[in-house]
């Protein structure tokens, strides 16, 4: 008994002790902001509620033991009331419901009175060897129920004003709900789950001193201006934890040997707690400064391909005019290096069009803008501009119309174009006789387009690798050695933003392949409103 009255005074000065250093903390960080003053506020009942509940069961209290239960339940109740009101201005202060505020500060002010001079909620005690328990009058069930009642209203609040706040504005929700699943968890065990197993509340104050985590989480989350990684606080939180267990276990061992060993065991888990929480901080660090450079290399990457477009653009455009006659007829000995220069001025315009879809895709900028289309009309379109490219190699390019008119789709017409141009572009490139074959079909409550070729084709290794960033087939690394990898991995991206699927067969080398495309018919909402928000969010990452 001697030793658990110990490790009960040890935990009543240190919750104290942290509590009165986080009200100085937070306080004094902004002594005129009214998130600061609730927390001190806050803070402070949540020391009456402790420390009145350790001196209830102090020995030389006895007859004073129904005034500290009764005191103890008013700061339980303040301590409630005052979380609702944090909730209004955590992390933001967003619109006050006066009506609502003014009646839950009423029922606090009439719940410390019934019980400061009534025995509506506690008539009496009962002494029992561990200490003082409150025998509950008939308002229990009012004052529970009551309490749970501002539990769900405080979540609500917070949860409704959690997905329209900015990232690190959630990241600040995010800890003060740990530290109050915490705070909960260990009130359930505490409270309940060992109760049961041992039929004694004897070891229910473990529950309420929990409300370190909740103050520790709350406070960080008010007064840092850069707020570390959930893994580091996480690890920082089971390291204090296992400290402290070992540190209690040294000061109440029973023999001299059992104190120097434990005390030993404490000093070696806190060099090893001290290193294992720095090197989870350098991770989260490495982490953060490997995103902070994507970022940047993004950023670059969408900029100089802005800037490299227009000269290519305006290059194409004088040497498309000087092929076509314009500044006078050309020598045909001058004709052939011209149109080499025109197709690898082509080329990097692909490349250019890539890394700005890639950087557009990191950075979450890419528009999906759906309309209602034909498929047949759009392969047909397309079909007609790659005719001239595809003839030139003595290739033949076609369509096996659908037996029957296929209904028209919902698609960003922009992206599916680039998406099909791409391999088609890709499959006159590596087939060398034959030519390239589409078939359009609907399966259900979706169409499919198949791009079939006589090409190089391909093996299994290559197919698994296909549609990965900067990844291309061994006859594209050979007939081709001018691409960079990224257009199919793009076109993937592409067609997954509309919930389609994309994919690639081929029966092995030289035996050609074939590209599938599936696309739903009708684009539902769900998923038109998700691509939007992921955009939305993903810009605001990037700004």
């Amino acid at each position: 008994m001697i030793e658990f009255s110990l490790i009960n005074q040890i935990f009543v000065l240190l919750i104290n002790f942290i509590g009165l250093g986080l009200i100085f903390l937070v306080y004094l960080n902004n002594r005129k902001a009214k998130l600061n003053q609730i927390f001190s506020i806050l803070t402070i009942f949540i020391i009456l509620w402790i420390s009145l509940s350790y001196i209830s069961d102090l020995p030389n209290q006895v007859h004073q033991d129904l005034i500290w239960i009764r005191l103890n339940l008013v700061a339980v109740i303040l301590f409630f009331v005052a979380m609702y009101f944090f909730s209004i201005y955590f992390p933001q202060k967003k619109q006050k419901s006066p009506i609502l505020d003014k009646i839950i500060l009423t029922i606090g002010i009439i719940f410390s009175l019934l019980s400061l001079f009534t025995d509506f909620f506690i008539k009496d005690i009962e002494f029992k060897k561990w200490g003082s328990e409150p025998i509950f009058g008939k308002g229990e069930s009012i004052f529970f129920g009551t309490i749970i009642i501002l539990t769900f209203l405080i979540l609500w609040r917070i949860f409704k004003k959690y997905f329209k706040l900015p990232q690190n504005e959630k990241l600040k929700v995010q800890y003060f709900l740990i530290g109050l699943f915490l705070f909960a968890l260990f009130n359930f065990v505490f409270n309940v789950i060992v109760p049961i197993i041992t039929k004694t509340y004897q070891y229910y104050r473990f529950g309420d001193y929990s409300a370190f985590f909740l103050l520790g989480f709350t406070a960080y989350a008010i007064v840092a201006r850069r707020l570390f990684d959930i893994k580091v606080i996480l690890t920082e939180v089971f390291t204090v934890i296992v400290a402290l267990i070992l540190f209690i276990q040294a000061i109440v061992a029973s023999s001299l040997v059992m104190k120097i060993l434990n005390t030993g065991i404490f000093l070696l888990f806190c060099l090893f707690g001290y290193f294992l929480v720095k090197s989870v901080i350098r991770e989260v660090e490495l982490r953060q400064e490997v995103e902070r450079l994507s970022q940047t290399k993004s950023e670059f990457i969408s900029i100089a391909s802005h800037q490299l477009r227009t000269p290519l653009t305006a290059v194409k455009g004088y040497i498309s005019m000087i092929l076509d006659g314009t500044y006078g007829q050309l020598a045909e000995k001058q004709a052939k290096p011209l149109e080499n220069v025109y197709q690898s001025n082509e080329r990097l315009i692909r490349l250019v069009n890539d890394l700005l879809n890639l950087s557009r895709l990191d950075a979450g900028k890419i528009e999906f803008s759906p309309e209602l289309i034909s498929l047949e009309e759009m392969v047909s379109d397309i079909i007609e501009e790659l005719r001239i490219n595809a003839e030139k190699k003595g290739l033949y390019i076609k369509m096996v119309k659908p037996q029957e008119p296929l209904p028209k789709i919902m698609v960003d017409q922009d992206k599916l174009r680039q998406v099909i141009l791409n391999i088609v572009d890709n499959a006159i490139k590596y087939t060398k006789e034959g030519g390239v074959t589409f078939e359009l079909k609907k399966l259900d409550e979706q169409e499919e387009i198949k791009v079939s070729d006589t090409g190089e084709g391909m093996d299994e290794k290559e197919l698994n690798s296909l549609f990965q960033m900067f990844s291309r087939a061994t006859a594209g690394t050979q007939l081709h050695a001018e691409g960079a990898g990224l257009g199919l991995y793009v076109a993937r991206q592409f067609i997954e933003m509309h919930g389609g699927k994309i994919w690639a067969e081929s029966p092995g080398k030289r035996r050609g392949s074939t590209f599938y495309i599936q696309l739903p018919i009708h684009l539902s909402l769900k998923l038109l409103k998700s691509k939007t928000r992921t955009i939305i969010n993903k810009q605001k990452h990037f700004i």
